[in-house]
């Protein structure tokens, strides 16, 4: 099983912020965790709202424009024009049954989609029975990792 990290989930494991996500991410095989570019956009834009001498500012750019993209190198998917059309499928559909998905999470979730990942969130309100596999690792539902 292979995976699509939500922008939390990215920025979680990098905070070392939650015990059950970390021995998730421990137990998976690196060459099954995917990045959408839409996640380095976001971090980019958190990074953007800390003041100018903040003094994780510089640390936390060299993070998302050098060592994310060198990590995941081909597992970081480009936004390109089959996820763009899932993205209108699946929020058309979450606008006819009365349940908007944010654009971001329509997106990546639309990405998770295009390219048979699980898409991997601690937000699963908003994701969650949208014909895509969501695992939220935080809540305790690991399943187990592949031989």
């Amino acid at each position: 099983m292979s995976f699509l990290l939500d922008t939390c989930v990215v920025s979680d494991i990098a905070r070392r912020s939650d015990e059950g996500l970390l021995v998730w991410a421990a137990a998976q095989d690196p060459l099954d965790l995917y990045l959408s570019e839409l996640t380095l956009g976001e971090i980019e834009k958190g990074i953007e709202l800390l003041a100018a001498d903040h003094p994780r500012r510089r640390q936390l750019h060299d993070w998302s424009r050098r060592a994310l993209p060198r990590e995941f190198g081909p597992r970081l998917l480009p936004l390109l024009r089959p996820t763009i059309l899932a993205w209108g499928h699946l929020t058309a559909e979450a606008q006819r049954s009365g349940r908007p998905l944010p654009v971001i999470d329509g997106l990546l979730l639309a990405a998770a989609q295009v390219h048979d990942l699980t898409f991997v969130t601690r937000n699963t309100r908003d994701v969650d029975g949208r014909g895509v596999p969501v695992l939220n690792p935080y809540s305790g539902t690991i399943p187990p990792r592949r031989a």
